[in-house]
């Protein structure tokens, strides 16, 4: 076996070339492809990132006997997919939108093969090299809409099953105890982790785009609703048990091993419906078929363009004036009748990553309290940025506060994000969003859109912001509350816009 390895890899120079693509793109783009690992190691929703390349690797290699006998040129055409790809990840990089940037990064990969190779060995291999994608760290945005799904199966199962349930956003009580949906019971790993499976399982497994098609639509919808069976079986054994079972380290346990059922059973299932195709392990290559080797003078001109794109957005990023050491974060010492005191907040503060400047001042006004707490960032770089997901309300590592709810609303001045945080039976309500240049934006894509047009002023100041006061009221009553701080503070000629600005 090793030895038809050597000679296939000496004699088939397409498998050389398409080797170099792969690596020296995310080399020539080494902090894009870092930011990717940073999440790989540190999310385990996005683990399975490290496995995408190896797969597709092999993907490859299955193929050799087929791409040998393919002719091989450059295809100019291929240009008009590339620049614009190269332009995305520039605009990308410059305003900091690490997934447009990523998927830019793996878009040229494919791109490339075409440009250099030619469109028929890129159609040949356009499963692999489609599959890169999975290795970009996709579906932080399903958390929210997921959570609220696991919690509408779980109290509609429960409730069928006989037991009383009172529901609260993403909260519930039973006769046992009290329970919620956070985060980690989303289902999001879960599902991202089953369609990267189930799709390289259609691929081998199947030949017609039907069958693909139908098990890879599978793959995405089995668990989903296994999350919430996941979801509802948990509750019941903690039910059923008194609390005693399900409801600690076992809960995770219980969660993977449940998805494994499930995505063995899917599999299974699957089966039989495969595409049996026998393989020849005796096949050799032909070496009268091989084509013409691609020309490296080429392909070495185009890594040139990458190369010197990168080099020119790095030093375009360098260049950008740092914050003063001697710069001040000065927030409002009140907000129409509400005064900022020296009290203590509430034991929760969001999770801000590397700001250049950091502050927190809460207000009372009579026995109602508010918090505001802010991250300011001079510049936009990676790791330290003001629209990123590394800025939370919650950690999902420390196991203290939890997510419960999350959703938009619309205040008396326009529109914020309103969540819902936890930890045990303290409770805390929270507004959040960005403040970029002058404007308020509560929706990440459209501040980021803003953070664009500020850019082409040179201007790359932005905020991270949040509002929060003591769930102790009913909703409206909270909302009031947020509402008549933030009010003052949006329309104030010494409110938060001001206040954010450094003084040197």
């Amino acid at each position: 076996m090793l030895k038809h390895f050597l000679a296939d890899w000496r004699s088939i120079p397409q498998l050389k070339a398409l080797l170099l693509i792969l690596l020296v793109v995310p080399t020539v783009f080494f902090s894009t492809t870092q930011s990717m690992i940073n999440i790989w190691l540190v999310n385990e929703t996005f683990t399975h990132g490290f496995l995408i390349l190896p797969i597709a690797l092999w993907l490859i290699w299955e193929q050799r006997h087929r791409i040998a006998s393919i002719a091989v040129h450059k295809d100019l055409r291929a240009t008009l997919v590339v620049l614009p790809i190269l332009g995305l990840w520039v605009l990308a990089t410059l305003i900091d939108v690490a997934v447009v940037r990523q998927l830019a990064m793996v878009a040229l990969i494919p791109a490339s093969v075409w440009l250099i190779l030619g469109a028929p060995i890129a159609l040949a291999l356009l499963f692999p090299l489609l599959y890169l994608f999975f290795a970009v760290p996709l579906g932080q945005s399903l958390i929210p809409p997921m959570m609220e799904l696991t919690a509408d199966m779980t109290v509609y199962l429960v409730q069928h099953s006989g037991v009383p349930i009172y529901r609260d956003g993403l909260s519930f009580e039973l006769p046992s105890g009290s329970w919620a949906v956070v985060e980690e019971c989303s289902g999001v790993r879960y599902l991202i982790a089953s369609a990267a499976l189930g799709t390289i399982y259609a691929y081998i497994s199947y030949r017609s785009f039907s069958k693909r098609a139908l098990f890879i639509l599978a793959s995405l919808i089995v668990p989903i609703v296994a999350n919430g069976f996941r979801a509802y079986g948990i509750v019941m054994i903690g039910h059923l048990s008194g609390m005693k079972y399900a409801v600690g380290a076992d809960h995770l346990l219980y969660g993977w091993v449940f998805f494994g059922i499930v995505i063995f059973a899917l599999f299974w299932i699957g089966g039989f419906w495969a595409d049996h195709i026998k393989k020849d392990e005796t096949e050799k290559l032909d070496s009268s078929s091989i084509q013409t080797p691609p020309s490296a003078l080429f392909g070495m001109g185009v890594i040139a363009v990458m190369l010197a794109t990168n080099l020119a957005v790095t030093t375009l990023k360098s260049q950008q004036a740092a914050l003063p050491t001697n710069a001040s974060l000065i927030l409002p010492l009140r907000a129409g009748n509400w005064q900022a005191t020296d009290l203590a907040p509430s034991g929760w503060a969001p999770m801000i990553n590397n700001p250049d400047l950091a502050g927190q001042r809460t207000y009372i006004r009579g026995d109602e309290q508010v918090t505001l707490h802010v991250g300011y960032f001079h510049t936009q770089r990676d790791g330290a940025e003001a629209i990123s997901s590394l800025n939370r309300l919650t950690s999902p590592y420390d196991g203290a506060w939890k997510l419960t709810a999350s959703r938009a609303h619309k205040t008396s001045v326009g529109s914020i994000i309103e969540s819902e945080v936890s930890l045990g039976q303290d409770k805390v309500f929270v507004w959040s969003g960005y403040l970029v240049g002058d404007t308020f934006v509560a929706n990440s894509y459209m501040a980021k859109l803003y953070q664009a047009l500020a850019l082409l002023h040179g201007q790359q100041q932005a905020a991270y912001i949040t509002i929060s006061t003591d769930f102790d009221a009913p909703l409206e009553q909270l909302r009031g509350r947020l509402d008549s701080w933030w009010s003052v503070i949006h329309k104030s000629d010494q409110g938060a816009i001001l206040a954010l600005k450094n003084e040197g």
